[in-house]
């Protein structure tokens, strides 16, 4: 067998988590010391221990709401079922949230897992400048309604369940606090990182329709249309300068441009 043959059934052993893999360890020569299978069987648990350190690192508070023994079995099932794929291992647990609304899990523990993969991904995103609210000044008020946003690299929207914000601060705080009861409904969660760290805070429905909207390309005129139906309460252009002087202040701006017509 060639060498690339026997490198191929060895990836594909520790993959499986197969320390017996008979096909393997049939071309494998005798060890001076112990067995094939006990010497495979340490590539094959280090693999899955490894991956196992990946997936407690980025979701410490996951684990603290769920249970060592329940999470434990949550990232062996993801491990069984999602071989490692990527050249860099920071990448392996992206998809833990999802795996774990496939598989029908608690919707508190979902939206625990996906702000904490947010967070995650804000300290890891590009880096880019941001501006401030004084740029404004630099377009005539007829260009307002012509006016786009680029937002930070970092920036991310969250749909999740109610009180998630509230159990990952009781779970990760450094004094012990009681973890709240599950609630009905949902909450929306902008997640960015501001300077080194991660940031975060809730949305209302309204500045989350604004800023989905902004950072999809609509113009400043388009998105004062779209808060109107929102918000009969309070004046579109009002409202959305609230949201605009409080993205401006937490860094959340990186370029504004006037977009062209027609």
């Amino acid at each position: 067998m060639r060498l690339s043959e026997l490198q191929a059934l060895f990836q594909a052993a520790v993959l499986a988590g197969d320390a017996e893999d008979a096909g393997l360890l049939a071309e494998i020569a005798p060890p001076r010391q112990g067995d094939a299978a006990m010497l495979l069987g340490v590539y094959v648990n280090a693999y899955r221990i490894r991956l196992a350190e990946y997936l407690d690192e980025d979701y410490r508070a996951l684990r603290m709401l769920i249970g060592d023994d329940e999470f434990d079995a949550l990232v062996e099932e993801y491990i069984g079922s999602n071989p490692s794929r990527a050249r860099n291992a920071r990448w392996y647990s992206t998809n833990l949230p999802e795996f774990m609304r496939e598989r029908g899990d608690d919707a508190r523990a979902v939206g625990l897992a996906q702000f904490e993969r947010a967070l995650t991904d804000a300290f890891d995103a590009a880096d880019a400048p941001t501006q401030e609210v004084e740029s404004l000044a630099g377009f005539a008020p007829e260009s307002w309604p012509r006016l786009a946003f680029l937002f930070h690299p970092s920036l991310r929207l969250l749909k999740v369940a109610a009180g998630t914000i509230e159990a990952y601060a009781a779970l990760m705080s450094d004094e012990e606090q009681e973890i709240p009861t599950p609630q009905e409904g949902e909450e929306i969660i902008a997640v960015w990182r501001s300077a080194l760290d991660p940031s975060y805070r809730e949305l209302e429905a309204d500045e989350f329709l604004a800023l989905n909207e902004a950072m999809a390309g609509k113009s400043f005129g388009e998105i004062c249309q779209l808060v109107a139906f929102q918000n009969e309460n309070e004046p579109a252009p009002e409202r959305l300068a609230q949201f605009l002087i409080s993205w401006f202040s937490e860094g959340l701006v990186a370029k504004v441009a006037e977009a062209a017509e027609g």
